[in-house]
């Protein structure tokens, strides 16, 4: 864990569903727990993390939802205003030009564009500093997810790509620097113990390319107890208790074992992967909030 949090970037990513969010918060609150600054991000317009806390919705600004933890979300409407006032300096000006019927859809069109500035957004937030120091000591990124989250990594590179030379092309490969850094930055996949989203974390392990190396960890979600340790000697002791009084207990046990088994499966794949493969228990009680998260990332942190 320590190796993790030692980054300045965590990106947190992984098949829609498999408790994206719910990880990438844990851990962010595990860090603030630490004594590090954490900032959490989240990207694409979500707004889910507050909620968590029991406060209104994220916005653009930096936003404190517990000790040492703020979130804000990054839109892609406001980061390429961002971006494009940074190089015009008037932000009247920005509304003026681009803003209008004319330019608008021009600049929404420009491929990769809204990704590549979502990620100068984090590439500005890493850089930020106060009397000398940086304000936030981590920072953890709610990435999209997997086949959005893989468009978003690869944005900098193609930008490069399209434009050659010139201010984009140099801002992008900053970004892109920020990104492939190893010391700097570090990609955790998220996944259920379900053929599916372990299907899907493999392939995404394998689409990363240049982004392999910055895999860092893989995280299984939602684990249940293993109803016994001997699964493999099920099939013999059920025949030995199969009575219709015991018939009800019997299906609930067989499907406790099914379950128990795809757990195994799931470790056993991911486990090819070059990275550690840290757990987290399933939670009977579905309203997280900081209580249940905290809890969460105690269990990473322990890892």
């Amino acid at each position: 864990m320590r190796e993790l949090l030692d980054r300045r970037v965590l990106l947190v990513t992984g098949k829609g569903g498999v408790g994206k969010t719910t990880v990438a918060t844990s851990l962010a609150l595990e860090a603030a727990r630490r004594g590090q600054r954490v900032l959490l991000v989240e990207t694409a317009g979500s707004n889910q993390v507050p909620g968590l806390f029991g406060h209104g919705p994220a916005s653009y600004e930096a936003q404190r939802v517990a000790e040492d933890l703020y979130t804000l979300s990054v839109t892609p409407e406001k980061a390429i205003e961002d971006y494009i006032v940074q190089q015009i300096k008037v932000r009247a000006l920005f509304k003026m030009v681009f803003r209008n019927r004319v330019m608008g859809p021009f600049v929404d069109g420009v491929p990769g564009l809204h990704d590549l500035v979502q990620l100068g957004k984090v590439f500005d937030l890493e850089r930020e500093t106060s009397f000398g120091r940086n304000i936030w000591d981590l920072i953890v990124v709610d990435a999209p997810a997997t086949g959005h989250g893989l468009t978003m990594l690869d944005a900098p590179r193609s930008m490069m790509e399209l434009t050659v030379a010139g201010p984009f092309h140099e801002n992008a490969k900053l970004v892109h620097e920020l990104f492939v850094d190893g010391d700097k930055t570090a990609l955790i996949l998220v996944a259920l113990p379900e053929e599916m989203p372990v299907n899907e974390t493999l392939d995404l392990y394998e689409r990363l390319g240049a982004y392999r190396p910055q895999v860092r960890a893989c995280v299984l979600n939602e684990l249940h107890p293993a109803p016994f340790t001997a699964l493999d000697r099920w099939d013999e002791a059920r025949a030995a208790l199969s009575r219709p009084e015991l018939s009800e207990a019997l299906a609930c046990t067989d499907r406790a074992v099914l379950r128990a088994r795809r757990q195994e499966q799931a470790r056993r794949r991911l486990s090819q992967l070059p990275c550690p493969l840290l757990e987290l228990p399933f939670l009977y009680d579905r309203r997280l909030g900081e209580r249940q998260l905290g809890r969460l990332g105690r269990t990473l942190g322990a890892s």
